[in-house]
């Protein structure tokens, strides 16, 4: 097989297999088809272009024009049902979809529904990226950074997706990038030929092809993709910012519950506010419905952390409750338009009857789907199921003389920053000023937060990431909706030394009879603050024009506000009002609420990620130096039965040396070749040179070569020239030329 062909197989392959790494972002895989198409194409008009005069230059015009007479076709099918489509030319088309998947990816979350304008995107994009690989590994001839545009397509969801990737991708784009390398090695060995007329033959002897190649395939690619399978395997997920643990048991996949910020956001604008679910209590009141608890504080924001899933539907005790709150509540729960694998439930759940597999952690009582045979992520549609809970209805006066409790993960709950602005913590410490309990402190704190005088509900605050956008709500935009009240108050909760976490799910909904009914717009996020003797109570610092009247607990008693029942130890029931939301199709993807960044609570998504991409990293630059030491035995190691083989592989490893060293390779004949290398070289180097020049003249113009005597001394003879060479080079000169071997970097001399 030609080189040319080799390397397009290679590199089609490569583009293939990163082209399944997009789809974790979107619910549509028809892009897949028509990019295979493309890459393919592609890759065969370089083939062909550089047969012919064209050469390079002509394949990199020939696969451009084609990826944009690709693009053509497929935006005039896309945009063939637009009133007046025919009077479109590419650029209005083209900006049309472009411009519909700029709103399609700011409004949807992933996986996002299928959209005409992703899936031009998409397919574009993996066009340009197989284009930038080609020209990579078959013009430049630069095969090692063959990783580098697949790799880009791996991080999009790697990075930017708030789910487990899986463990898949890293097989994929592993895979590939070994084809690329596999590829290189095999034209390599094809290069050489045992010519009577040049000695600068590139790459090595034809026999090595199966032990070079391989041997490197088996030192450095299967090494790196058992550490990727493993580590992916290991650590609970790929992505970044992501909910994950792992059950009970250890086994199967990790469980996610991903990024809600933006689905916070964006279904305020959806059109319709479907209904989530119904439910009928005991109760005359109703009751937030909680999905998730996240107690970690890091650069994603609020989170969740690692964690063991209990199986069961009997849960225990609620970490540190052990005053008397409220009664058990008794409510049956009817799911609508609603999948998810976390099951909504009062808090504190004491026991619940669904239908399924299910399982809770002990500590934030959140309870899961552990179906692993079948599809978690719609555990919940169409369930309808009953809970007995708990009410955790502190006493105003007896959660006025508790003290702050130390909750089982307190180094989490408890834990700041080092860098979080000093102005968050002064202005916590100013709140809190004149108070000393630390239920008057978070009541302070929460009632500051409330007032309409300081901040303003708004679903559109000022743009802004980790520090900035609290910030900018606490002390410039200070518009906000529940996402910013509820991490602003849990983190200045701690900065005056209260255990917080933020809480995700219902607020109580709307009562129609004896049924309470609970709309996407009901989706709501609160702070939950710890308690010696009461364990972790709810807050409400977003304000009453959402949620209504604040818990009569969390209020300071000399707080006599007129729309504060006075005696009702009851949850206070909100008004409906159009209040930040998560679709109903999405509920399931929650996981943190921004806020700010924080050193504690190990964010296991980002060492996946970064120590996934790190392993990647290490194969690909270790790659060079890995090959050439396998190349350098394969030589030196007497395998070749021919003696004429054997003295050029040994004179292919000199002039390798030579190469790696920095320096040009000598022309003429091998004695005139080995005097201009030995030149600055001892007299026992220029002897072993002047040695293996005759040999190499012997095995070259003899009619028949058998001295096996002398090809048996090749390898001494190449290991004393080898030593002569790197004589007066420094450690640091001999490592770099270990780790960055010229020989395999650079094109081959002709």
């Amino acid at each position: 097989m030609r080189a040319g062909i080799r390397y397009g197989v290679a590199v089609t392959v490569a583009c293939i297999l990163a082209s399944f790494t997009l789809a974790p972002l979107t619910q549509d895989p028809s892009f897949l088809g028509p990019s295979w198409l493309l890459i393919i194409a592609i890759n065969a008009i370089g083939v062909l272009a550089r047969r012919t005069r064209l050469g390079s230059g002509g394949a990199l015009a020939g696969q451009v024009l084609a990826l944009l007479g690709f693009l053509y076709l497929v935006s005039k099918q896309l945009t063939a049902d637009l009133p007046g489509a025919k009077e479109y030319d590419f650029l209005d088309r083209m900006a049309y979809l472009l411009n519909e998947a700029g709103v399609h990816v700011q409004s949807e979350a992933a996986p996002m529904p299928p959209d005409d304008g992703v899936k031009l995107l998409f397919i574009g994009s993996i066009g340009v990226i197989t284009i930038l690989t080609d020209v990579l590994v078959v013009s430049l001839r630069r095969p090692v950074l063959g990783l580098a545009p697949p790799l880009t397509v791996f991080l999009v969801p790697a990075i930017g997706l708030s789910a487990d990737t899986g463990w898949w991708p890293f097989l994929c784009l592993a895979v590939g990038y070994l084809g690329i390398l596999i590829a290189d090695g095999l034209n390599t060995t094809a290069r050489w030929t045992r010519g009577l007329s040049s000695d600068s033959a590139a790459g090595s002897m034809a026999g090595e092809a199966g032990v070079v190649v391989w041997r490197a395939a088996t030192y450095v690619a299967a090494p790196a993709l058992v550490f990727a399978l493993i580590g992916s395997a290991v650590l609970p997920t790929l992505a970044l910012g992501s909910w994950s643990f792992g059950d009970g048991s250890g086994s199967g996949g990790p469980l996610r519950l991903s990024d809600p910020t933006l689905d916070l956001k964006r279904n305020l604008t959806l059109p319709q506010n479907k209904v989530v679910l119904t439910y009928r209590t005991n109760k005359p009141t109703g009751t937030y419905l909680r999905m998730a608890s996240l107690p970690a504080f890091s650069q994603a924001g609020w989170q969740n952390a690692q964690t063991q899933i209990e199986q069961g539907d009997h849960l225990p005790q609620p970490p540190g409750l052990t005053e008397a709150t409220g009664k058990n509540r008794r409510t049956t729960i009817k799911i609508q338009d609603f999948a998810s694998e976390y099951l909504p439930l009062p808090f504190a759940p004491v026991s619940f009857d669904a239908r399924g597999s299910w399982g809770y952690d002990p500590q934030s009582l959140v309870v899961i789907s552990s179906d692993r045979r079948g599809d978690r992520d719609n555990a919940t549609q169409g369930l309808e199921y009953s809970v007995t809970s708990r009410d955790v209805t502190p006493d105003a006066r007896g959660l006025e003389q508790s003290l702050v409790g130390n909750p089982p993960d307190v180094d989490r709950t408890t834990a700041l920053p080092q860098d979080l602005p000093k102005n968050i913590v002064n202005l916590a410490r100013r709140i809190t000023s004149g108070v000393s309990s630390p239920a008057a402190k978070a009541a302070a704190i929460q009632s500051y937060l409330r007032n309409p005088d300081n901040f303003t509900y708004s679903t559109d605050p000022r743009p802004g990431s980790g520090y900035q956008a609290l910030e900018n709500f606490l002390f410039r935009d200070k518009h906000g909706y529940c996402e910013q009240f509820a991490a602003s108050m849990a983190v200045m909760a701690r900065a005056v030394g209260i255990p917080s976490r933020v809480a995700v799910g219902f607020l109580p909904g709307t009562r129609h009879g004896d049924v309470w009914t609970v709309t996407a717009r009901d989706s709501h996020a609160w702070p939950e603050l710890y308690y010696s003797g009461y364990g972790w109570v709810r807050y409400e610092p977003t304000p009453s024009s959402v949620t209504g009247a604040a818990p009569t607990w969390s209020v300071a008693r000399a707080e006599t506000p007129d729309n504060l029942p006075s005696t009702n130890a009851e949850p206070a029931q909100p008004t409906v009002t159009a209040q930040p939301t998560l679709r109903p199709d999405q509920q399931q993807q929650q996981g943190h609420v921004s806020g700010t960044t924080a050193d504690q609570g190990v964010n296991w998504g980002a060492v996946a990620g970064v120590g996934g991409g790190f392993i990647l990293l290490l194969a690909a630059l270790g790659t060079p130096g890995t090959i050439r030491i396998a190349r350098r035995r394969s030589r030196l190691d007497g395998s070749f039965a021919d003696p004429a083989e054997r003295v050029e592989a040994g004179w292919s490893e000199v002039r390798d040396t030579v190469r790696d060293l920095g320096r040009s390779w000598p022309t003429g004949s091998p004695r005139s070749i080995a005097v201009a290398t030995g030149r600055h070289t001892d007299r026992t180097t220029q002897d072993a040179l002047g040695t293996l020049a005759l040999l190499v003249e012997r095995g070259r113009y003899a009619r028949s070569f058998g001295d096996v005597a002398g090809a048996a001394a090749v390898a001494g003879l190449v290991r004393t020239i080898r030593h002569g060479l790197l004589a007066d080079r420094s450690s640091r000169s001999r490592m770099a030329m270990t780790l960055v071997p010229r020989s395999i970097l650079r094109r081959r001399e002709k």
